[in-house]
């Protein structure tokens, strides 16, 4: 018996007794026909088909290549519906997320079919014109000091420095070589983030003009910044910002017609979740932060 385990005939044998038990079982799951399903390639198709094709290689098909695209059409098709008929799309979950994808895309091209009108965009533009207005802008000087080379020291040394700059020293007698720019002039948030980062770059924004400031930190240490020049955010004209105001107006018309969507279709179901095993499954982080 041991010997016949290792036999490739019996391997082959048993192989092929699996394969015809499974292609029955399916054949058993499969719906009985009633009639022959009909597939039909109408002109529609047809241009379709050119005209991806025609996308892809900037020319028209010529016949035959036309009518290979129409067989492998046909043969995908065949497939497609082959596939469901055995349910192989259930709890596949890249076929759910492409199929919800779909639906998303469709309640979005419904909802921004028509362009947004003139009295929309203007009140929306009314709405967030800070978000529009030309960035404030600092020109400033930093002192650094090193967490690497000062380790518990560094707020102590920083104040005191701040204190010695108070009482006259120079800024030249104080601080760590630092490998990029000590002075910035007319610099917005976002180049300040990034040579600094964005938490210097927050805390510096807010910093009156003319004297020496700080500790302000960054992902290198500590600074001392002294801001000798500032402009304000400044307003400007709708029509200077128009195409972003369509753009920014679209998505959010956008965004907030999906989640309409959304909402609706849920209103088809009854939805209900097990509390209990969610509040079990997740990691203790994740229910503190659902609490």
């Amino acid at each position: 018996m041991k010997k016949l385990a290792h036999e490739p005939l019996i391997h082959f044998l048993l192989l092929g007794a699996l394969i015809f038990a499974v292609n029955a079982w399916r054949e058993r799951q499969r719906p009985a026909k009633t009639e022959t399903v009909r597939i039909e390639i109408t002109a529609g198709t047809i241009a379709r088909l050119s005209e991806g094709f025609a996308n892809q290689w900037h020319r028209a098909p010529d016949a035959a290549e036309l009518r290979g695209m129409v067989n492998d059409h046909v043969r995908e098709e065949v497939l497609y519906r082959e596939a469901l008929a055995l349910g192989l799309d259930a709890n596949d979950t890249i076929v759910r997320r492409r199929l919800a994808q779909k639906m998303e895309f469709l309640g979005q091209d419904i909802a921004t079919a028509v362009p947004p009108n003139e009295i929309a965009l203007r009140k929306f533009f009314e709405e967030n014109a800070a978000h529009y207005a030309k960035a404030a802008r600092l020109s400033f000087q930093h002192i650094y000091f090193s967490k690497e080379k000062r380790g518990d020291r560094l707020e102590a040394d920083a104040r005191a420095a701040l204190a010695a700059l108070a009482n006259g020293a120079s800024d030249d007698s104080v601080g760590d070589p630092f490998l990029r720019e000590h002075e910035f002039s007319d610099a917005n948030e976002i180049e300040i983030s990034g040579a600094l980062g964005r938490e210097f770059a927050a805390q510096i924004m807010t910093l009156p003009a003319g004297e020496w400031r700080g500790p302000v930190t960054s992902s290198y240490g500590m600074h001392l910044v002294r801001v000798s020049h500032r402009s304000e955010p400044q307003a400007v004209e709708f029509e200077s910002v128009r195409e972003a105001v369509v753009r920014d107006f679209s998505e959010e018309r956008r965004l907030a017609a999906n989640n309409d969507f959304i909402r609706r279709l849920k209103e088809r179901y009854l939805i209900s979740v097990d509390e209990a095993a969610l509040n079990s499954a997740a990691a203790p982080s994740t229910k503190t932060a659902m609490r």
